[in-house]
C-alpha cells in the first residue's frame, strides 16, 4: 500500500516541475499578465452584478471600477508602473504626498471622462439606429 508520505513527496515534486516552468518567463511579464487577467476577471464579474442594476447605474459603476483598476500608476519605483492609479493614490494618502493624491486621482478621472464620452456617444448612436428602424 502507498502512504501518504510518498503522495506527498510526489506531489511535491510535480508542483516544483510545474512551477519550474515559470522560470524560463520574465517577471515583468507575468506581473503584466497578472495585472491585466485580474483586472479583465474582476470587470467580467462586475458585469455580471452590474447588468441587474437600473440602466445608467451599472454601466456607471463598470466605468468608475474600470478607471480605478486600468489607469496605470504614476508613482515611482521598480514596479509602480504594474499598479493601478488608484493604488498609488492610496499609498500617496497614507504618505500624505499631494502631489502622487492629486496626480494619480487626475489620472483616473481622466480615463473616467473618457469613457464617460465614449458611452455618451454610444448611447446618442443606439438612439439614433433605433429612430432609423422604427420609421
Amino acid at each position: 500500500s502507498i502512504n501518504m508520505d510518498q503522495i506527498l513527496a510526489g506531489l511535491q515534486s510535480w508542483w516544483y516541475g510545474f512551477l519550474s516552468l515559470f522560470d524560463a518567463i520574465p517577471e515583468d511579464t507575468i506581473a503584466i499578465t497578472v495585472y491585466v487577467g485580474g483586472t479583465i476577471v474582476a470587470l467580467c464579474c462586475w458585469y455580471s452584478v452590474a447588468k441587474r442594476l437600473p440602466s445608467p447605474l451599472g454601466a456607471l459603476t463598470w466605468i468608475i471600477l474600470f478607471a480605478c483598476l486600468a489607469t496605470p500608476t504614476v508613482s515611482e519605483g521598480e514596479n509602480a508602473g504594474l499598479a493601478p492609479a488608484l493604488i498609488g493614490m492610496i499609498f500617496g494618502i497614507l504618505t500624505k504626498e499631494q502631489n502622487l493624491i492629486w496626480s494619480n486621482l487626475s489620472a483616473i478621472l481622466f480615463v473616467a471622462a473618457v469613457c464617460f464620452l465614449v458611452m455618451f456617444f454610444w448611447s446618442r448612436y443606439q438612439n439614433q439606429r433605433k429612430k432609423l428602424h422604427q420609421s
